[in-house]
């Protein structure tokens, strides 16, 4: 069993450096002979009041937090800076210094706020804050230690929660947030390194895992890659409530075995609607880090190499979360440390969220239609908009979307539930659909953030016994309609409505006796 002790066998990076010197992602040789200072700087706090809810990655954030001297190119600081708040962490005297780095880059500084204080290093996302819905329905900060002797950075949770004015819990759990990922329902998943960098036992950290973030389904694995920095972020990754991503590696690369029995164990897990995560995989044959991604509300930016396999990651990326913005960008990227490392979100502290489980292929309407339903959050506490809670469709191929309300069925806690539906099919065929949400603070969101779920339909006949009618299209019953449908009773054509014209002896399929009736409508027509 591996140890905090024996971490310098774990990261495989020993550097020397000095106090003055940047940090590495790994241990420095001092930094390992003063492992035991990592405990001590834990701030442990009651736990938030419940239920909690550890928001994810993809839901809506009003901002992205990073460090100066920057870990990003000033190409994705500036492309982050025009779709939301860029939070720079930044020592006193070098505020002149990142101004002037961000002005000349062409970075919007009236979206850019600086948060002073000193940091050790720029990997903002394995010390930065970890965030909650409480129970109260407010978000806040629910801290980690951070598993690298560094006080500056680990004091960084402390300086967002100051500066933001939100609360500010703890638990005395040692942790990186590149080895975190959570579902924003109440799953989430390391690797196993979380159990071997911490001296309280596997049931109290899932407890703590529990009562401070709200974590009831908390995966544990080992780490795949078998390197270094065992982050999650290096191999994996959860795209929505629904969807996960795994890096895929050929037959022959020494973590093969280990890369395919993870992508089984999490493809084969339950997400939150008790159903198998639909899984995704991104070629990865030279250790490529396409997993170490950041979603950021409607874009996606994804670390490139430059190599033969980056529009193929691209690409899978788009097709996982259709209507994202995906975006590559290149940079000084490892396998063991890239974009996501040095990037992480701030969330919309008035967020409106929608959660829905999208409905399969093969989805049967029901009663004329196929059931939507939706839980809707909305923190902002002005109210939400009825006449703009939608369910939008249209046909695959199609342009238009048609739209209808969904209605108020039901309220837990402070959460409600919407339901209604989307008219049923003639045909088969495959259907794009999103949900919309509004609130009296202005505030628009939708299901999925960005483009829209889609799923194959089954056909149905219900309540259209006028098209079973009427097969010539005349707008009339006809002889020739009659004798179609008389031929059709061969082929046992099922699915109607029971009780309509279509279907008048109630048995749900195109009988003789049906036919008979139309007969008779046509005879006193």
């Amino acid at each position: 069993m591996k140890t905090i002790f024996s971490l310098l066998f774990i990261y495989g990076l020993v550097l020397a450096a000095d106090s003055n010197s940047e940090l590495p992602i790994g241990l420095t040789e001092n930094e390992i002979s003063r492992l035991d200072e990592i405990h001590s700087m834990a701030r442990e706090t009651i736990p938030p009041p419940s239920p909690v809810r550890n928001i994810a990655e993809y839901e809506s954030m009003q901002g992205a937090l990073i460090r100066y001297p920057f870990g990003l190119s000033i190409d994705i600081i500036a492309e982050l800076s025009e779709g939301v708040k860029v939070y720079c962490l930044v020592s006193s005297n070098q505020q002149n210094s990142a101004v002037s780095t961000m002005e000349n880059g062409g970075v919007n500084m009236d979206n850019v706020e600086l948060v002073i204080g000193p940091t050790d290093s720029y990997w903002t996302r394995d010390y930065g804050p970890w965030w909650v819905v409480d129970g109260d329905n407010k978000v806040s900060i629910v801290d980690f230690t951070y598993n690298r002797p560094r006080l500056n950075d680990n004091d960084a949770p402390l300086k967002i929660s100051n500066h933001l004015d939100v609360s500010y819990y703890a638990s005395e759990i040692v942790h990186a947030g590149g080895n975190y990922m959570t579902d924003g329902l109440g799953t989430a998943a390391s690797s196993d390194l979380v159990y071997e960098e911490n001296t309280i036992t596997e049931d109290e950290i899932n407890m703590l895992m529990q009562d401070y973030y709200g974590i009831d389904t908390y995966h544990v694995v080992d780490d795949p890659n078998n390197t270094y920095i065992d982050h999650i972020d290096c191999w994996g990754k959860y795209l929505s409530p629904t969807k996960i991503l795994i890096r895929q590696v050929p037959n022959n690369h020494p973590q093969y075995d280990e890369i395919e029995e993870a992508a089984e164990y999490f493809s084969s897990s339950l997400n939150e609607w008790g159903e198998p995560w639909e899984l995704y995989r991104v070629w990865t044959p030279n250790d490529q880090p396409y997993t170490n991604s950041f979603i950021i509300n409607q874009k996606i930016l994804v670390p490139m190499t430059g190599g033969d396999w980056d529009d193929e990651a691209l690409g899978v990326y788009e097709n996982a979360l259709p209507g994202y913005e995906v975006l590559g960008f290149s940079g000084s990227w490892e396998s063991t440390d890239a974009l996501h490392c040095r990037v992480k979100g701030i969330p919309d502290m008035e967020m409106l969220q929608v959660f829905h489980n999208p409905l399969d292929n093969g989805s049967l309407p029901v009663e004329a239609e196929y059931p939507i339903q939706a839980l809707v959050d909305d923190l902002s506490g002005d109210g939400l908009i009825v006449d703009s809670m939608k369910v939008f469709w249209r046909l695959l191929g199609s342009e238009d979307w048609s739209n209808q309300q969904i209605y108020k069925a039901d309220s837990s806690e402070n959460i409600d539930l919407w339901m209604g539906g989307i008219p049923a099919l003639i045909d088969t065929g495959t259907i794009q659909y999103f949900i919309q949400a509004a609130d009296s603070s202005g505030r628009v969101e939708t299901s999925p953030p960005a483009g829209w779920h889609s799923f194959a339909a089954m056909p149905t006949n219900a309540c259209t016994n006028w098209i079973l009618g009427d097969l010539d299209n005349t707008g009339n019953l006809s002889v020739i309609d009659v004798l179609l449908l008389t031929d059709f009773v061969n082929y046992s054509i099922s699915g109607l409505c029971p009780g309509s014209i279509s279907d008048i002896n109630n048995d749900g399929e195109l009988s003789i006796v049906d036919v008979e009736f139309l007969v008779s409508i046509l005879m006193n027509q």
